[in-house]
């Protein structure tokens, strides 16, 4: 079966190949279900909304603090999670954490 794959733009791509390689599109998840001799029944994405209000928002509130109690150490790790909430909001579109059910074949 050949599923449909959305094209990343290729800043978002780059991201994620350098930043988390294992991540990858629906197509590419099902193809991997499909080599593995799995039958995708269904996915489902979370919705838009647990990105900002559960994850990136509770996040980039809590930079002030933890760049507070760990100084210049933290720097590094609030520049690259800023990094991604901008990747986030230019690109939320391509986003998201999916959930696949499949049955073996």
């Amino acid at each position: 079966m050949t599923w449909l794959t959305d094209r990343r733009p290729d800043e978002l791509t780059a991201h994620w190949q350098t930043e988390y390689p294992q991540v990858a599109t629906a197509g590419e998840k099902m193809a991997q279900l499909e080599q593995n001799d799995y039958s995708p029944l269904v996915y489902f994405p979370l919705p838009r909304h647990c990105w900002m209000k559960n994850y990136y928002g509770p996040l980039r509130a809590r930079f002030a603090g933890f760049a507070a109690r760990h100084g210049d150490a933290a720097a590094e790790i609030i520049t690259a999670e800023q990094a991604e909430i901008a990747l986030y909001e230019e690109y939320s579109d391509y986003f998201s954490y999916e959930f696949y059910i499949a049955k073996r074949l």
